[in-house]
C-alpha cells in the first residue's frame, strides 16, 4: 500500500493538519461553554435543543453551494473568509442574553465555522488522494487538541465565568484563521507535480474574483451533488456520517445537561468529554488497517450501531463517573475509527474535482441529523422526561441503523468485499 501512497511536501500536510487542529478545538469549546451560557440565561430542554440545532440550519442549507464555491474559486480562499467572519462574531456572545439573538449568532458561527472545516478536509482529501493513511492522521491530529480542550475550557468556565470562556473561544477562532494563512497558495494539491502544475495554471489563469453572485446557490449545482447519492459507497457514507455524528449532537446538548442535572461541575464534564477524544483520536490511526481486514460495509455499520447505543444507555448508568467515562472512551474509539473511514469511502468514489462537493454533500447529512435530533429531543425530554428521551432517540436511531444494514448487504457494490 504504501508505494502507492501520494507524497506530500510538509510544507503543505503540516498547516492543513493544523487547520483541522484549531478547528475541533474551537468546536469543543463551543460545545462546553454555549449549553453552559444557555443554562445560565434560564434556558428550557426545549430552548436549548433549537439553539444547539440552529447551528446546523445554514449549513444543512448552504453546505454544497460553500463546497462548489471551493472547487470554483479555491478552497484556501474560501477559507480565510469564513474564518475571518467566525472570529468576528464569537465577541457578541456575551451580549446575547435575548435568546433570538444567541439563535442568530449560532445559526450564523455554525454555518461559518462549518465552512472552514469542509475547507479543511477537501484540502486533505485532495492531498492524499482519499488515502485512509492521511485521512486518520488527520483525523487524529484534529482530536488532540479535544484530549484536553473540554477540561481546560471546563476550567476557565468555572473559575472566569462568561466573559473567560468566549474570551478563549476568540482566541481558538483566530488560530484557525492563522492555520489558513499557512497553507501554502499551491496547497490543495500534494505531489511537487501536482503543485508546479497549479502553480503554471494560477499564473495563466488566475481564479475569478468573488462576486455578489457568487454568494447565490445554484439549483443545478444542488441537483448534480444529489445525483452523486447514485454511486453506492457514497450513499453508504453519507448516511454513516449522518448517523456517526448522532451521538456527538447529544453529547453537545442533552448530555451536558443531562450531567450538570446530576450534579457534576463544568470541570468534571469537561474530564467526561475528553474521555471520549483521547480513544477517538488513536481510533483514527487505526482505520486503514481496519479497513483492510474487515468489509468496508459491515465495519461502517458495526461502529455505527455501537456508538449510538452506548450514547442511548447514560440514564441507565446511574450517574456512576465511572461508568460514564468507560462509555464514553469506547464511544470515542469507535467514533474516531468511523471517520477516516467513512470519509475515505466518499473520497475514493469521487475524482478531484468534486472532492469539495463530497465533503460538502456529507456535511450535508452530518448537519441534517444535527438540526433534526436536538430539537425532536428537546420536545421528546418535555413530555417524558431527559432521561427517557435517550432511550427512545437511541432506540429509533438503532432502527434506522438496521436499514442501512439489510440494504448493504443486499446491495451488490458490496458482495465483492464481504
Amino acid at each position: 500500500m504504501s508505494d502507492t501512497r501520494p507524497q506530500i511536501p510538509r510544507r503543505a500536510l503540516w498547516p492543513v493538519l493544523g487547520t483541522g487542529l484549531a478547528t475541533n478545538l474551537y468546536a469543543d469549546f463551543m460545545l462546553v461553554v454555549v449549553p453552559l451560557w444557555a443554562l445560565k440565561l434560564g434556558a428550557t430542554p426545549s430552548q436549548i435543543g433549537i439553539m444547539i440545532g440552529a447551528r446546523s440550519i445554514l449549513p444543512f442549507l448552504l453546505s454544497i453551494h460553500g463546497g462548489v464555491l471551493m472547487d470554483r474559486l479555491g478552497t484556501r480562499r474560501m477559507m480565510l473568509l469564513f474564518t475571518g467572519l467566525t472570529a468576528g462574531l464569537i465577541p457578541l456572545y456575551p451580549f446575547a442574553t435575548w435568546f433570538p439573538m444567541l439563535v442568530a449568532l449560532q445559526m450564523l458561527t455554525g454555518l461559518f465555522s462549518n465552512m472552514h472545516w469542509v475547507g479543511a478536509q477537501t484540502l486533505i482529501a485532495r492531498m492524499g488522494k482519499g488515502d485512509a493513511h492521511y485521512l486518520g492522521i488527520f483525523a487524529f491530529i484534529s482530536r488532540v487538541g479535544s484530549i484536553g480542550g473540554p477540561v481546560v475550557i471546563g476550567l476557565i468556565w468555572d473559575f472566569t465565568g462568561v466573559w473567560g470562556g468566549f474570551a478563549a473561544c476568540f482566541a481558538v477562532s483566530l488560530a484557525m484563521w492563522a492555520t489558513v494563512v499557512a497553507v501554502p497558495g499551491w496547497g490543495e494539491h500534494g505531489s511537487t507535480a501536482e503543485a508546479e502544475a497549479f502553480a503554471r495554471a494560477r499564473t495563466a489563469s488566475p481564479p475569478p474574483p468573488f462576486g455578489w453572485r457568487d454568494a447565490l446557490p445554484r439549483i443545478g449545482d444542488y441537483i448534480a451533488c444529489v445525483h452523486l447519492l447514485a454511486i453506492p459507497a457514497v450513499m453508504l457514507g453519507i448516511a454513516v456520517a449522518l448517523l456517526r455524528h448522532t451521538p456527538s449532537t447529544i453529547q453537545a446538548s442533552f448530555y451536558i445537561t443531562y450531567l450538570k442535572d446530576i450534579g457534576l461541575t463544568a470541570t468534571l464534564i469537561g474530564v467526561l468529554i475528553g474521555c471520549a477524544e483521547v480513544p477517538s483520536a488513536f481510533g483514527s490511526l487505526f482505520a486503514a488497517p481496519a479497513m483492510r481486514r474487515v468489509p468496508v460495509h459491515w465495519l461502517l455499520v458495526g461502529l455505527t450501531a455501537l456508538t449510538i447505543a452506548l450514547m442511548a444507555i447514560t440514564p441507565l448508568l446511574g450517574g456512576v463517573f465511572a461508568f460514564l467515562a468507560a462509555a464514553q472512551i469506547l464511544r470515542g474509539l469507535g467514533h474516531g475509527l468511523l471517520h477516516p473511514a467513512a470519509f475515505s469511502v466518499i473520497a475514493k468514489a469521487l475524482p478531484a474535482d468534486a472532492q469539495a462537493r463530497g465533503v460538502a454533500l456529507r456535511t450535508t447529512g452530518n448537519r441534517l441529523g444535527a438540526l433534526l435530533l436536538p430539537i425532536v429531543m428537546g420536545f421528546v425530554a418535555e413530555v417524558v422526561g431527559v432521561e427517557a428521551s435517550f432511550l427512545i432517540i437511541g432506540a429509533g436511531l438503532l432502527g434506522i441503523v438496521v436499514v442501512i444494514a439489510v440494504w448493504s448487504a443486499r446491495n451488490p457494490a458490496f458482495r465483492s468485499v464481504s
